[in-house]
């Protein structure tokens, strides 16, 4: 500690310059332009391009997708993988440079926890008490989950000025199978099955068919 307040007394007038600009006084740390390796103007201005392109047309931009496109471009551009990361901070900056933020959906709900909590403690004593009662070993537990045919990220790059964040889909965001899971207390976890709905077909012949062959589901799943 007392190495770094000799180094910043020793750059005390550069401190106090950058202090007093309004640019850079937020700033942790400065580096003249041209001293870090970065991507060109050209290729940052594509990027922007690729972002703008796809948000025209609803797609979400996570900062992982616009990580791979800069590492991409820094390819085309000649460096290698030990000159440019597309670190977060050149993500920030990026998006900082060219007024786009990462949007979000939010929800707000009321979350109860200590009346949780007392369940969760009720529950555990209980299950105790049967598994010594009745001698239990192994303790099965099964549970389901919805398992969505279209799977849409919560978050994408969008212009910080829009009031509107709209994303593109296929119409089926909501359209969901239940994903039946099952585990043990020795930490074996067994095969999932699927619990499929289809229609129910009001044609007599084609019922009987469906009873028969396909266990009450139709042609098409």
């Amino acid at each position: 500690m007392r190495k770094k307040i000799y180094l910043w007394l020793a750059k005390r007038d550069h401190i106090e310059k950058m202090a007093f600009c309004s640019s850079t006084a937020d700033k942790r740390c400065w580096k003249p332009l041209g001293t870090g390796t970065t991507l060109s103007d050209e290729a940052e201005e594509q990027l922007v391009r690729w972002v703008m392109d796809m948000r025209k047309d609803g797609v979400p931009v996570t900062q992982g997708m616009l990580k791979i496109m800069a590492l991409e471009a820094a390819v085309d551009q000649g460096l290698n993988d030990n000159e440019f990361f597309a670190s977060w901070s050149w993500v920030y900056g990026f998006k900082r440079r060219n007024g786009l933020s990462l949007r979000a959906r939010t929800r707000v709900g009321l979350d109860t926890t200590a009346d949780g909590t007392e369940v969760l403690e009720q529950f555990s004593r209980r299950v105790r008490e049967l598994v010594e009662e009745h001698n239990i070993d192994r303790i099965y537990n099964a549970d389901q989950t919805g398992v969505n045919y279209e799977y849409l990220p919560t978050k994408t790059l969008n212009n910080s000025g829009d009031k509107t964040v709209w994303v593109k889909c296929g119409g089926k965001s909501k359209d969901r199978i239940t994903a039946m899971l099952l585990a043990d207390s020795t930490g074996t976890k067994h095969p999932l099955f699927l619990v499929l709905k289809t229609a129910k077909s009001k044609v007599k012949e084609v019922v009987q068919k469906n009873n028969t062959y396909r266990h009450g589901f139709g042609k098409t799943v």
